[in-house]
């Protein structure tokens, strides 16, 4: 897998805002959910942070679309988790340790999940980066299907959502920021459960389980897979090659 230099930039922007959610999402989790594991937190937050920016600018876009609600949605959930440390009497920053641990761990996973994609199709190119390049643009919201205009579409578009709005204004396109996040969501799925484990269980019970978490992208149905072989040597499905008869 080789990256163009030219998409420097727009990665580095994108792992910017990343973070700024994850950091978002951490604070959420260790204050108004009352975690205590910094782990567990972390892990928390990495889910909890762009899911709370995407519900956020949901609403807003029905009053302001495109980038412009994304700019509200980031002053929004910004000024709640700043609220939500200055209320806290404790700092409650994780060490250092931790951190980076957690940080090496992350950036693993993601390597990982993101390689295992390039092997994989995208469903539905047309409607999933056709309704990201809509809400980025500042379409109608919700977004409407090309096919069906005037109508909004009854489709979930919360990925969607994050794809077209969180991708920086120079450097990937939306078909790699599609990969990008999609890689991002299996991580944060593969740390909260590891986690979690870790937590309630023990290192030996996660250590077991991770070639699980990690390489769950790989042996997950994303694209549209052949039928299996019974229905294809069927003559009246289309499609269907003839069958042969053997003869007595």
């Amino acid at each position: 897998m080789t990256i163009d230099p030219a998409v420097i930039p727009g990665l580095l922007i994108l792992a910017a805002e990343l973070i700024a959610l994850a950091s978002v999402g951490f604070v959420v989790a260790r204050v108004a959910l009352g975690q205590s594991d910094d782990r567990v937190a972390l892990a928390q937050g990495v889910v909890i942070g762009p899911a709370l920016w995407g519900l956020i600018v949901n609403f807003v876009l029905y009053a302001i679309p495109g980038r412009p609600g994304a700019i509200v949605g980031w002053a929004a959930i910004l000024a709640l988790g700043a609220v939500l440390a200055w209320r806290v009497s404790t700092p409650i920053r994780p060490p250092a340790r931790t951190l980076a641990g957690f940080a090496i761990a992350a950036l693993a996973i993601f390597w990982v999940a993101l390689a295992s994609r390039q092997f994989l199709g995208l469903p539905d190119s047309h409607i999933q980066l056709g309704q990201a390049a809509t809400m980025q643009a500042g379409g109608p919201h919700p977004p409407e299907l090309p096919w069906n205009p005037g109508m909004p579409a009854p489709y979930h578009y919360g990925v969607n959502l994050l794809i077209g709005l969180l991708a920086p204004p120079v450097g990937p396109d939306l078909a790699f920021i599609t990969e990008l996040l999609g890689a991002y969501i299996w991580m944060s799925f593969a740390l909260v459960v590891a986690t979690t484990l870790i937590q309630r269980g023990s290192w030996p019970t996660t250590l077991v389980l991770a070639p699980l978490l990690i390489t769950a992208g790989a042996w997950t149905t994303i694209g549209p897979l052949p039928p299996p072989l019974l229905s294809r040597s069927c003559p009246w499905l289309p499609g269907c090659p003839p069958v042969k008869r053997r003869r007595r």
